[in-house]
């Protein structure tokens, strides 16, 4: 069974979305028992809602934008 720093890494990632039959059922038997990576699945699926809600009303060159300032604050770190 997989340890929750695995299970973490996988669902944030998008290596849930295109693994195999047998390890998305190792990973939704973790969640199962895991009432921590349980809560942080629900989290995650929430903030991921409330993004694309937010996300609907947003023109594509205000997305360029908030892109463009998010690489600048990155790289002067």
């Amino acid at each position: 069974m997989y340890r929750c720093s695995e299970v973490v890494r996988q669902v944030s990632s998008d290596e849930y979305l295109t693994a195999g039959l047998f390890k998305k059922l190792q990973i939704r038997l973790h969640l199962a028992m895991c009432k921590h990576c349980s809560r942080y699945v629900r989290q995650l699926r929430a903030l991921a809602a409330y993004v694309r809600e937010a996300a609907d009303g947003v023109s594509a060159s205000e997305i360029q934008r908030a892109k463009s300032q998010i690489l600048q604050r990155i790289s002067a770190e």
